[in-house]
């Protein structure tokens, strides 16, 4: 009888958790308010809350990160291809960026062939408002997915579009994976890297030389691992 009062009351937590989620607007990345907050918001243990939180993470709407929290999720979608789940650690997102290689590296060299006037202001407005950015929670992913966009759209082949829309926020997961620096100066340089490869990037598919666009492309996306690796040696480093 307790038991099954025990398992009702998980279940009960756990719709608190999902309309907790959606009354508060929570996004994809966003993290949840800490165990001892929600234990005492739902008036219940925290065993009672883990166990909540185990169901949603099974669920998929939520992720947990060793030593950070509690991030909301996105569910995967039934039938979906299996390289659209979304990353669940730093191994999956190096992974992902790997498979990115095989595919962006290419279409930054057919961008570059292909580009047209409106695709060069596109990746400008894309780099601009990256800039605006730079201060701010978001980390600029949007900015970042939309100049990653911008240069499929130049390929003016629709399976390269596809492709970044298809990957939506899980293209660039800085933000979902809950990223956090030593301080604004580590961030800022996190950000301006970012910053100068897409420049490099642009410049080239400006001045239409292809090679030299995917050259630009391929030390975009290694830098990327290359920094995704580096900031979880960080982040996992416990700290005295």
């Amino acid at each position: 009888m307790v038991e099954a009062q025990a398992m009702r009351l998980t279940d009960r937590v756990k719709q608190d958790l999902v309309q907790l989620i959606d009354r508060t607007n929570l996004k994809i990345g966003d993290k949840l308010p800490t165990a001892d907050r929600l234990c005492e918001q739902f008036s219940v243990s925290r065993t009672v809350v883990r166990e909540a939180i185990a169901g949603l993470k099974a669920d998929g709407r939520l992720r947990s990160l060793r030593g950070s929290g509690v991030y909301v999720s996105e569910p995967a979608r039934a039938g979906g291809s299996m390289f659209m789940e979304a990353p669940q650690d730093i191994g999956d997102v190096l992974d992902f960026i790997e498979f990115r290689m095989s595919v962006e590296i290419e279409a930054a060299g057919l961008a570059a062939e292909r580009r047209t006037e409106t695709n060069l202001l596109r990746m400008e407005q894309a780099m601009s408002q990256f800039a605006r950015h730079l201060q701010d929670n978001s980390l600029a992913t949007d900015a970042d997915r939309a100049f990653h966009r911008a240069v499929a759209d130049a390929t003016n082949n629709a399976r390269f579009r596809l492709f970044v829309d298809e990957m939506g926020e899980r293209l660039i997961p800085r933000r979902a994976l809950g990223a956090s620096f030593a301080d604004q100066q580590d961030k800022a340089e996190f950000l301006d890297n970012i910053q100068r490869e897409h420049r490099r990037i642009f410049e080239a598919i400006n001045e239409r030389q292809a090679d030299a666009a995917r050259a630009a492309m391929r030390q975009h996306l290694e830098g990327g691992r290359r920094r995704y690796r580096e900031w979880s040696l960080l982040h996992d480093t416990p700290h005295g």
